[in-house]
């Protein structure tokens, strides 16, 4: 594994840090996580489905409000399910 060496203004670095420690990841493991969906095609993707840019996800940060305790990898998994009858 490589590793990078990235320079942030000091003000997102505390805001990345405190996001990745309110969801209990590693800053690193955070970034690996964003730059993968940022690089991974889409599976099987449909002709209607657009992806979103990275300015898109971060404006709606924030905009819901969900259970200290919800899973949104179970919720995905379960979505992902139902929807191609797995």
């Amino acid at each position: 594994m490589s590793q990078l060496t990235i320079t942030l203004d000091d003000d997102l670095l505390q805001a990345a840090q405190e996001y990745a420690q309110r969801h209990g990841q590693e800053l690193d493991k955070l970034v690996a996580e964003l730059l993968q969906a940022a690089v991974r095609p889409l599976v099987a993707p449909e002709p209607a489905l657009v992806r979103p840019s990275l300015a898109t996800v971060q404006n709606l940060y924030g905009s819901l409000k969900a259970p200290a305790d919800f899973d949104y990898k179970k919720e995905l998994e379960d979505g992902r399910a139902e929807q191609y009858g797995l």
